[in-house]
């Protein structure tokens, strides 16, 4: 098994066909479209692999997302992105461009992607389950899972080391992914301790300022049913519809309340941490969540698509770059790589990362920033554009692109055998899931847990590995 052998089924073409069908009857952005709808297709053939956690696509399908919900939405009101966005603040005549640019952009970074793994191999997971104790997997897998919520808060004291131990423990997921497929896969009565731990987790998660934890939850487990399926079937089209209505559904109901449930957490201060107790955030979470209104539920639809349609920003750039500043002609990637590789005693003048500043820099917006506790990214695909403009930018994303497959196909390579591939490299979902997100924090992610997890791997599968073997 490997990557770009993956023939695109007939029902695909005719699900396509017939959105833009309707996109050239009723809606005014049917060639905008076209691209748009076929990255999916694209990115299906170079990267899903039948009975695998398919990572990689589904990291590109997030990245998808913020290019194209914008569009997606507009097509659904039947009116053009200039027409959606012109009671914003943006630019609205260049939502069009910068919906094109993102989504070529994507194309770009998947073929370097796809480059650098398209030489791997994979064989199936099958074959080895028999050789792990679900048992010895479930106890990893909750242990992990337990020592990650309890030091959440207890890392930030480790302020030099405080991101490699963050993007370390995000092979929590990679255990989670191994524990929900051998445990479905081999006859046991673990499943509702499982399930269980799952429901524990969510219900700790209400806790959070956000609603990362519940979203990654519910994500990695709709991965972890489909991987257990053998091929794509009406099933599973079934289960991923229902799955991705109910995620929807929570969070437009999350964007409608998560205004007013901050104000309370946070007792009022310019903070993202819990000031009141666990007990009367969930007490409030609660309420807001059975409160909302029709009205709220409406403002929660267009606040979810204005923040999961995340390219407004990028359209400020386009109307500022280069009109009233200039092209950096690499110094932004540049910036980007020797923020990661110059460590801080050598530049004592490192800055501080603040997305908001950047942001503001190039789109000539007033936001506020890491002061305030807010923080608005620009995104890697706009800062390619500010770097080279409209055409060179695209090689550049392609070499992007190239560098996280490189890492990916790494770890493929230095893992004992398909177990251990799915635990050291589940944690790409995240990793890829990059568009918005500041150049710097996209390649420091990936370059932190890279190396963190290249150095560590010996370690930890020679101390692990025997434990998930064991016969219990």
């Amino acid at each position: 098994m490997s990557y770009g052998l993956k023939r695109i089924s007939l029902i695909y073409w005719v699900i396509v066909i017939v959105y833009l069908s309707y996109c050239f009857f009723y809606t005014p952005n049917f060639y905008l479209t076209i691209p748009v709808i076929l990255f999916p297709l694209f990115a299906f053939r170079l990267f899903w692999i039948d009975n695998q956690p398919n990572v990689l696509f589904w990291g590109m399908m997030l990245q998808w997302l913020p290019a194209s919900t914008q569009l997606l939405y507009s097509n659904f009101l039947g009116v053009t992105l200039a027409e959606r966005m012109k009671e914003y603040s943006f630019p609205a005549e260049m939502m069009e461009l910068a919906t094109l640019l993102s989504t070529v952009g994507l194309f770009a970074f998947s073929i370097g992607l796809y480059l650098a793994v398209r030489k791997l191999r994979f064989s199936s997971m099958d074959i080895l389950i028999d050789k792990y104790s679900p048992l010895g997997i479930l106890v990893v897998y909750t242990s992990f899972s337990s020592v990650v919520y309890l030091t959440t808060n207890w890392i930030w004291a480790f302020s030099g080391f405080v991101q490699y131990i963050y993007l370390f423990f995000y092979i929590k997921w990679g255990f989670f992914l191994v524990a929900f497929y051998v445990i479905h896969k081999r006859p046991n009565n673990l499943r509702w301790y499982f399930y269980g731990f799952i429901g524990l987790e969510i219900f700790l998660g209400l806790n959070s300022f956000f609603a990362r934890e519940i979203l990654l939850i519910v994500m990695f487990s709709i991965l972890g049913a489909l991987q257990i399926q053998s091929k794509l079937n009406f099933k599973s089209f079934a289960f991923i519809t229902i799955g991705v209505i109910l995620l929807v559904n929570y969070l437009i109901l999350w964007s409608a309340i998560k205004r007013d449930y901050r104000e309370f957490v946070s007792n009022g201060k310019v903070t993202q941490s819990l000031m009141v107790s666990e007990e009367a955030a969930r007490s409030k979470y609660f309420d807001l969540m059975t409160g909302v209104d029709d009205k709220q539920y409406e403002k929660g639809i267009e606040d979810f698509v204005n923040r999961l349609g995340y390219i407004q920003f990028f359209a400020a750039c386009l109307d500022h770059v280069p009109r009233v500043v200039a092209h950096q002609d690499g110094r932004v990637y540049f910036s980007a790589l020797q923020h990661y590789f110059v460590p801080r005693f050598l530049n004592p003048d490192k800055e501080v990362l603040d997305d908001s500043k950047h942001t503001a820099e190039f789109t000539g917006l007033k936001l506020s920033g890491a002061k305030e506790a807010t923080s608005f990214s620009l995104g890697y695909i706009a800062d390619a554009y500010v770097d080279f403009g409209y055409f060179y930018m695209f090689p550049l994303l392609l070499a992007f692109g190239w560098l996280f497959g490189f890492c990916y196909q790494f770890l493929v390579r230095k893992s004992i055998n398909e177990l251990w591939v799915w635990i050291l490299t589940s944690p790409f979902l995240l990793l890829l899931n990059i568009n918005g997100a500041d150049t710097k924090k996209a390649l420091g992610g990936l370059l932190i847990y890279f190396l963190t997890v290249a150095i560590l791997r010996k370690y930890l599968i020679r101390i692990v590995d025997p434990f998930l073997r064991a016969k219990r």
